[in-house]
């Protein structure tokens, strides 16, 4: 009998194994186990059909995972309907992964009635797995995809060797030159005990950072790889050079080599270093305290989550077979850059780093997610673009070589401060940038028409923007045809406050009281005084000369305003 998935919700995202499956489970335990949607390490298929012949290789060649065999699948009309595992089940299993040459575990488990299947597939990371007819396939997000073209060739040269971060440490291995303490931070978080530095070899090798030797009897004896020592050494440029963060806070506007303000060196145990750069991000940036209705927040002047996983990125990525290279992190007034040694990895470009990902320091990634650092399935890069559209700041920039990776940072916000904190409050139900600058447009002028929003977003569709905004109950609509209005819904009043006439008085006031001051102004320096894009300089300083309070002088690129005296 089909059972239909019930309204849950819950979206699973750690990587399941076949001990998390009990032997028995409701349909709502189920569900909420696994989670409802598929990703790159999960899948249901109704039973080991053709489809699940491709699932096989394209998992081992990304981050291993689970197929739930029992699941129909089909994204809107998910159900139960059950898989038993009998002999001839078992033998189609097993014969599509030996012509894969993969090694997969079986588990079935009851849910309610039904009898399914978890197939685990492991990760093969040490080389290439394919389909029975010579297609190399990836899973990106539900789907399992080929490569081609230059993208495969990548893979494959990624593939030839281990990474550097396999490479057995030169020195004897000192537990005393290892931080326990972030050794033991690692452990509580899996719930597994303390570990001293009698017990450190066997812990490390749990962690697949270290192996033993083949000579080894006591388990005295590990081979300590490159990953334990970035991850967990007091000194990791004892074992490999430049295994540092280099910061830089240098003045004026990058990318120009201006003088030097400060110069530091972050260097220890992974999780150490990220919070070293964090506070030197901090201590040369700046952040605005606003008041917003009835709350008051302190915005840093970059999200921090965007420069945490800035810095995540550059150290997890890194090719650490690249000596004498550090990871560079450089801040002036306009941007920050952050450089690591070595080419993105695989077959990962610009142009996909948001879709697909691929670890060149696998052991790594795995220590960095059981520590929370890192996103579990690549999201991280795609963070950090949402976190900047959150804010309306610029989105990240990458820019890639032979030698180093490059991301840029840069603080231009498209609407102030104080708007920035007002969308906060919103969180995701504001929508994507365009949206989200339609309804600061709203908020700024109480009620605005499609022609004020064709002035500040250009190319945009209005009319599917609208239609968003109104059926996501963020906006209402005032009067009818061609006088037709839009203002904040209740909705949003009730969530966020508005107060668009005193930050519509404040923003007038700031110009005009800077026009005194200087007696004229640019758009340009408009834009720049109120942190927003010239399009929303322009249209205030044409609406206070609309409203005679300042006059213009000159035209296009050399106009410039100026108070009217009165």
């Amino acid at each position: 009998m089909k059972t239909r998935r019930p309204e849950i919700h819950h979206m699973a995202r750690s990587q399941l194994r076949l001990a998390d499956f009990p032997d028995h489970l409701s349909v709502e335990a189920f569900w909420q186990l696994v989670g409802t949607v598929e990703h790159e390490t999960l899948d249901f298929k109704g039973g080991p059909n053709d489809s699940f012949k491709e699932l096989l290789p394209a998992m081992a060649m990304t981050d291993g995972g689970i197929a739930i065999l029992g699941v129909s699948d089909d994204d809107d009309q998910r159900e139960i309907v059950g898989c038993p595992l009998t002999q001839k089940t078992q033998n189609r299993i097993t014969r599509y992964a030996n012509a894969c040459d993969i090694q997969v575990k079986l588990k079935s488990f009851m849910v309610n009635e039904s009898e399914l299947i978890a197939v685990e597939v492991p990760e093969v990371s040490d080389r290439i797995v394919t389909t029975p007819d010579g297609r190399l396939l990836r899973r990106v997000g539900g789907d399992s995809q080929p490569l081609q073209g230059d993208a495969l060739a990548m893979f494959v040269l990624d593939r030839r060797g281990p990474s550097a971060e396999e490479m057995p440490l030169d020195h004897p291995f000192n537990p005393s030159e290892f931080d326990l303490d972030a050794v033991n931070s690692l452990l509580a978080r899996l719930g597994r005990p303390e570990t001293d530095c009698a017990g450190l070899a066997r812990t490390l090798v749990d962690l697949q950072v270290a192996e033993f030797a083949p000579d080894s009897v006591s388990g005295d004896n590990p081979v300590v790889l490159t990953a334990a020592a970035v991850l967990f050494a007091r000194d990791p440029r004892r074992y490999v050079p430049a295994a540092s963060v280099r910061l830089r806070r240098r003045s004026g506007v990058g990318p120009d080599p201006s003088p030097v303000a400060d110069d530091q060196e972050c260097f220890g145990p992974l999780v150490k270093v990220v919070e070293c750069c964090d506070a030197f991000v901090r201590q040369h940036t700046g952040s605005y305290e606003v008041v917003t209705g009835m709350f008051r927040d302190t915005i840093p002047e970059y999200p921090t989550a965007v420069v945490r996983e800035a810095v995540l990125n550059a150290l997890a990525h890194r090719n650490y077979g690249l000596e004498g290279t550090t990871v560079d992190i450089t801040v002036w007034d306009d941007r920050i850059e952050v450089r690591s040694p070595g080419s993105l990895p695989g077959h990962i470009t610009v142009d996909n780093m948001r879709d697909e990902h691929f670890s060149r320091n696998r052991r790594m990634m795995r220590v960095l997610r059981d520590m929370g650092l890192v996103e579990e399935f690549g999201e991280g890069v795609d963070r950090m673009f949402h976190e900047m559209e959150e804010r309306l700041m610029l989105p990240p920039e990458f820019e890639s070589n032979d030698v180093s990776v490059k991301v840029t940072l840069r603080n231009q916000f498209l609407v102030d401060v104080e708007e920035q904190a007002w969308l906060q409050m919103l969180g995701g139900w504001a929508g994507g940038a365009a949206h989200r600058r339609m309804l600061v447009e709203v908020r700024r002028r109480g009620e605005a028409a499609k022609r004020h929003f064709a002035e500040v977003l250009g190319d945009v569709d209005i009319d599917a923007a609208l239609a968003h905004l109104l059926s996501h109950g963020l906006l209402a609509r005032v009067g009818l045809a061609g006088g037709t209005q839009y203002r904040l819904s209740d909705a949003v009043v009730r969530r966020a406050g508005t107060s668009q006439v005193s930050v519509a008085k404040r923003r007038r006031e700031l110009v005009l009281e800077e026009l005194a001051s200087r007696g004229s102004l640019s758009t340009a320096e408009a834009a720049h005084l109120l942190g927003e894009e010239r399009q929303s300089a322009r249209q205030l300083l044409n609406d206070l000369t609309s409203a005679g309070l300042v006059r213009a002088e000159g035209n296009t690129r050399a106009r410039r305003y100026v108070p009217v005296r009165r």
